[in-house]
C-alpha cells in the first residue's frame, strides 16, 4: 500500500530537483488557465479551452518521464496534442460517470470519482481509449478506496492552502500534487495488475 507523507515526501524532492521546469510549465498552465472562461475572449476562448487540454496532458507527460527517471525539455508541454481526443474523451465519459452518480445518491459519485480518478493519468501514460483507461483505474484502485480518498482529500487541502497564500502557493502545491499523484498512481500499478502493461517504476 502506499504512503501519501511519502508520495507528497517525493513531490516536494522532485519539485526541487527539477525546479526551472516545474516552475515555468506551471506558470504556463496556471496562465492560460487564467484566461480560459472568460466570456469575451470569444471564439478565442474556445481555442484558449483546447491548447489548455493540449498543455495540461503534455504536463502529466513531463511529470510522468521525471518519474521515469527521463530528462524531458520544456518544449515537450506542447507535443502531445495526438492523446486530445483521447484524453478528452476520458474526460467528458468521467465526469459523465461521476455526475450521473451524484444524481443518484451522491455516494456513488464519490464512489466512482475515487476509482476512476487515475484514468487521465493512464490516457497520457499508455495512450489508450476512454473505455480502458477507465477500466484500468478501476482495476487498481480495487481495495483501495478509503486509502485513495484520503489521498485526494489530502491534495485537496494541500492545494487549498496555496490558494490562500495569495495564489502564487499554487507554484509550489500543483507540481507537489502532481508529483504525489503519479507516485500513487505507479504505486498501484506496481502492487495491482492492471489490465494494461505500464512501464516500470522507480522510486530514485
Amino acid at each position: 500500500m502506499f504512503s501519501i507523507k511519502e508520495s507528497l515526501k517525493y513531490g516536494w524532492q522532485k519539485s526541487k530537483e527539477h525546479l526551472e521546469l516545474v516552475l515555468f510549465t506551471t506558470l504556463l498552465t496556471l496562465g492560460v488557465g487564467f484566461f480560459v472562461g472568460d466570456k469575451k475572449y470569444g471564439f478565442f476562448n474556445f481555442l484558449l479551452m483546447i491548447f489548455l487540454l493540449i498543455i495540461r496532458i503534455g504536463y502529466t507527460k513531463i511529470f510522468l518521464r521525471i518519474y521515469d527517471g527521463e530528462s524531458p525539455k520544456f518544449v515537450e508541454i506542447f507535443q502531445e496534442y495526438r492523446t486530445f481526443w483521447r484524453y478528452l474523451g476520458t474526460s467528458i465519459l468521467t465526469c459523465l460517470t461521476i455526475l450521473g452518480g451524484f444524481i443518484l445518491l451522491i455516494i456513488p459519485g464519490i464512489f466512482w470519482a475515487v476509482r476512476f480518478s487515475f484514468a487521465p493519468i493512464i490516457v497520457v501514460d499508455t495512450k489508450s481509449g476512454p473505455v480502458i483507461s477507465m477500466k484500468e483505474s478501476w482495476a487498481i484502485t480495487k481495495g483501495k478506496f478509503w486509502k485513495i480518498l484520503l489521498f485526494w482529500l489530502t491534495i485537496i487541502g494541500f492545494n487549498m492552502l496555496g490558494v490562500l497564500a495569495l495564489g502564487i502557493g499554487l507554484l509550489v502545491t500543483i507540481p507537489v500534487s502532481n508529483f504525489a499523484s503519479i507516485y500513487v498512481y505507479r504505486e498501484l500499478t506496481k502492487t495491482k495488475a492492471g489490465l494494461i502493461s505500464t512501464p516500470s517504476p522507480q522510486t530514485s
